[in-house]
């Protein structure tokens, strides 16, 4: 299986509201795959054989299981507000 084999594959993104193709969400966050991306692709193509062959386990694990890689953009701003506010709080 290519690493890149399915880059073309193209489903509607919830989070973008729109069709977005599976290159994009190989390597969203930081070179890693978007968290969602088992649940989006899952019906297009063997999405979770796939990222077990290329991922390590530990990365496997931490995006798809331990869902770490699941928080959802309101989520981060909503800490990097929260910790913006401790900083001012603490001076």
């Amino acid at each position: 299986m290519p690493h890149r084999a399915f880059d073309a594959v193209t489903v509607r993104c919830p989070r973008l509201g729109g069709p977005v193709k599976f290159g994009y969400c190989r390597e969203l966050e930081g070179g890693l795959p978007c968290s969602r991306a088992l649940v989006c692709f899952e019906r297009s193509f063997p999405v979770a054989e796939y990222f077990r062959r290329v991922l390590r386990e530990e990365t496997y694990e931490r995006i798809f299981v331990t869902g770490e890689g699941s928080r959802d953009r309101v989520s981060k701003i909503l800490d990097e507000v929260s910790r913006a506010r401790d900083r001012t709080r603490q001076r």
